[in-house]
């Protein structure tokens, strides 16, 4: 009887195991997209070398029907050289535009160190010796001595992704039949280092 058991256990195994693999090998259209997002994050951190690697950070968006902004902060430490290196291949629609800030936008006295438009698809990098030149030829311009510059370092980063506005592509649903917006997504991916020589 035990026997005839494991035997007939044995078969239902065997008989659900090929729809169980099929199922595993299928991905939603989601899941891929971030699994190519893992594989983004790895060549946004190669990008990093011969600076130590510090963090990232994947930021996901939907594009809306109006222009808005998303911002995070990033702290450095002392008077270390950073690289921000930046994959923006997660970006399927339209590009993006990034600006970096000394201040968050709360304030209105922020000097923009860098920015770049029209991001869509593509990799690059930007280290804050540029923006630390940015940052004294503003200083300098509203008066501050050469000797306090010479001290002058940056403490924190603050990176805004403006997105676009977006016509909404609209679908109808199967059951009910009603018309829905569909929701469009992106996300840009921020692996940052710093040189420790």
């Amino acid at each position: 009887m035990k026997f005839t058991k494991i035997i007939t256990l044995y078969i239902l195994i065997l008989m659900i195991s090929p729809e169980l693999r099929s199922q595993k090998n299928t991905l939603t259209p989601y899941q891929e997209y971030l699994f190519e997002l893992k594989e983004y994050r790895k060549n946004c951190r190669n990008a990093l070398k011969p600076f130590r690697y510090d963090g990232s950070l994947t930021t996901h968006f939907s594009y809306k029907e109006y222009v808005y902004e998303k911002e995070i902060e990033i702290s450095t430490i002392q008077d270390e050289e950073y690289r921000l290196s930046f994959n923006a291949m997660g970006i399927k629609n339209e590009g993006i535009t990034i600006k970096i800030y000394d201040k968050p936008k709360k304030y209105n006295s922020r000097t923009l160190l860098f920015e770049k438009s029209d991001i869509i698809g593509n990799e690059f990098t930007v280290e804050t010796n540029e923006m630390l030149e940015k940052l004294k030829e503003s200083k300098r311009a509203k008066g501050v001595e050469e000797e306090l510059l010479n001290y002058l370092r940056i403490k924190k980063l603050y990176i805004d992704y403006l997105i676009p506005a977006t016509e909404r592509e609209t679908g109808i649903d199967d059951e009910t039949g009603e018309e829905y917006k569909l929701v469009t997504k992106g996300a840009i991916i921020l692996a940052v280092g710093y040189q420790n020589l």
